[in-house]
């Protein structure tokens, strides 16, 4: 059963011990006369589709007196870290979260959630920060420390530049995503701090996830520098980072907004303004499958200069492997999407109890690398069935089948990838391909031009399709129709 824990002793730590430019203050790092705690274990968390057998969770998180949304906030965040790390990990063994109050002061909490998880490839740390606005009772990603998305782009070019030169940074892993840039905070001086999960800005190993063993990286931006990016809120939040005498307490907010604007480094998939269904537009979306794999960087140089949105649907294996890839991406204006974690025939290899561990994985990695909840998925090889379908939509997502098949996948050259797809073309298809093949590759420059000839948009899956349901199958006359439909 979970706890809430209440004890009478309070300490507050102050600065962080030996004022290390590097560390945030904690102000408190256990339950005290004004907070209260929430622990958790595994039974806690029976509702989720995916439960790997024997895996230990020790989660907690604190409560504040006045703060009841935000203690609701950081148990929904929880949650997701109990799912997340259940569905991404590969013979996941355990994991941990703690939690740091890294402000409170000036109408603002900070709480700062330390992950430590176990599984197949070892152990590792990552970190979330969370911001609580006592006036409107809104619980803040670090992202919205920031004004607005040019902030946060200005901000990923100085981390770009501090980080040059580090062995241990991939420079093509740095993107301006939310979940890139989940935990920002301030040291004693005030100066902002942005830091990083373990291994999630690691260069890339083939066939293995980036190693962790460089551990936690850092940047510091000093105040001066930090101070033109921030929000109203990121100024009262350096200001609770840096109270003399915490205020750990605060009262319920006020009036509460209806809605709240959206936190920079959140990336909406495709293009904003074409709409598929106007009088007179031919929409035609390009996905492709099992990556991402080498070329795919390749592919997203090109379509980024031809301004062309694309549908990834990624494989499990590729998606650990590449997650730099995956949250590019995502942040250039793609749709991501689950190809399921294992490329097999689902109706074949998976029996009913090994499904939700199947659907889940790709959501849970996507969803930890960008903060996307992925709402679309493609069997492997359109093999589907009545159990598959229902297991899809139990998991929020619907099923995208495909219209056109390229067949690039039976060895046909660029060119012919070209015509056979001009071929068959039409207004709302969805056209099947794959980013892990040269010759496909080598025929997308000239795809792109020929389509944009036929007058064609370049457009995602959703917006082709127009709002998919979950637990429904797109397109309706896609070339896999399984018997029972």
């Amino acid at each position: 059963m979970a706890a809430l824990l209440l004890f009478t002793a309070c300490g507050t730590g102050g600065a962080a011990e030996g004022d290390d430019p590097e560390l945030m203050t904690v102000l408190l790092d256990e339950p005290g006369e004004e907070v209260a705690e929430w622990t958790g274990g595994a039974a806690d968390f029976g509702d989720h589709p995916h439960r790997p057998d024997g895996v230990e969770i020790d989660v907690s998180y604190p409560v504040f007196e006045g703060a009841d949304r935000f203690a609701s906030r950081l148990a929904e965040q929880v949650d997701r870290e109990v799912r997340d790390f259940r569905g991404a990990s590969r013979d996941p063994v355990r994991l941990a979260v703690d939690w740091e109050v890294v402000g409170a002061g000036s109408g603002v909490l900070g709480v700062r959630l330390i992950r430590t998880e176990e599984d197949l490839h070892g152990r590792r740390q990552g970190y979330g920060t969370y911001w609580y606005d006592a006036e409107t009772g809104h619980t803040a990603y670090s992202t919205e420390l920031l004004a607005d998305d040019d902030a946060l782009g200005r901000l990923d070019g100085i981390v770009h530049e501090e980080l040059a030169g580090n062995p241990d940074v991939d420079p093509e892993g740095l993107h301006p995503v939310m979940r890139t840039y989940d935990s920002m905070g301030f040291n004693s001086d005030g100066d902002l701090l942005v830091e990083f999960d373990d291994g999630h800005l690691s260069p890339v190993v083939v066939g293995h996830p980036p190693s962790s063993e460089p551990g936690r990286i850092v940047a510091v931006v000093p105040s001066e520098e930090a101070a033109p990016l921030l929000s109203d809120l990121g100024e009262r939040a350096r200001e609770a980072s840096t109270a003399e005498e915490p205020v750990l307490a605060v009262d319920p907010p006020g009036a509460v907004p209806e809605s709240l604007p959206t936190a920079p480094g959140v990336v909406a998939a495709g293009d904003p303004d074409l709409d598929c269904e106007a009088p007179g537009t031919e929409c035609v979306a390009l996905t492709y499958d099992d990556g991402p794999a080498e070329g795919t960087a390749a592919l997203l140089d090109l379509l980024a200069e031809e301004e062309v949105s694309a549908t990834f649907f990624l494989n499990g294996d590729p998606a650990l492997t590449r997650p730099g890839v995956l949250r590019r991406a995502y942040a250039e204006g793609h749709e991501i999407a689950s190809h399921n974690d294992l490329h097999e025939h689902m109706t074949e290899y998976f029996d009913d109890r090994e499904l939700p561990a199947q659907v889940a994985a790709v959501s849970a990695m996507v969803r930890r690398q960008t903060g996307q909840d992925v709402e679309l998925f493609r069997p492997p090889f359109g093999d589907t069935s009545g159990p598959v379908i229902e297991e899809i939509g139990r998991q929020g997502m619907a099923q995208v089948l495909w219209n056109l098949d390229s067949e690039d996948w039976t060895g046909l050259s660029p060119e012919e990838i070209v015509d056979g797809v001009m071929d068959d073309v039409e207004p709302g298809s969805v056209v099947l391909m794959h980013d892990t093949l040269a010759p496909t590759l080598a025929a997308a420059p000239r795809l792109i031009e020929r389509l944009r000839e036929e007058g064609y948009e370049f457009a995602t899956v959703s917006q082709v399709v127009g709002d998919p349901e979950p637990g429904e199958s797109y397109p309706a006359a896609g070339v896999t129709v399984p018997e029972y439909w």
